[in-house]
């Protein structure tokens, strides 16, 4: 059994997937890996492109490892993400009470 951790792109609070393949296909000529999975009794081939594979291993216990720090990074730095969205929300909530008053101000002397 091979693992894998590969770059995730779209989701912002998710930077990568862990999964096992039992094989993989690889060449120095190709700029992509290819895994294959049995589904369903059918042999089924994903392809990635090399970059965006951060482990490919056959050792469960580094592959743990790897996993467990990446886990510890990103929850440390989603608390950040999650403390930053909560000051900024505080601080576009206040901008939004002064402008009302200021508002609301303009109005009464007019």
């Amino acid at each position: 059994m091979y693992y894998v951790i590969q770059r995730h792109h779209g989701d912002p609070k998710k930077h990568y997937r862990a999964y096992s393949v039992p094989r993989y296909i690889s060449s120095e000529k190709s700029q992509n890996i290819i895994f294959e999975f049995q589904h369903n009794g059918e042999t089924k081939r994903k392809w990635a492109p090399k970059e965006e594979i951060v482990l490919l291993t056959d050792d469960h216990a580094l592959f743990q490892t790897i996993l467990k720090k990446l886990e510890s990074l990103k929850s440390s730095h989603l608390e950040k993400i999650d403390t930053a969205q909560t000051q900024l929300n505080n601080e576009i909530n206040a901008l939004l009470n002064t402008m009302k008053n200021a508002f609301e101000t303009i109005q009464k002397d007019n």
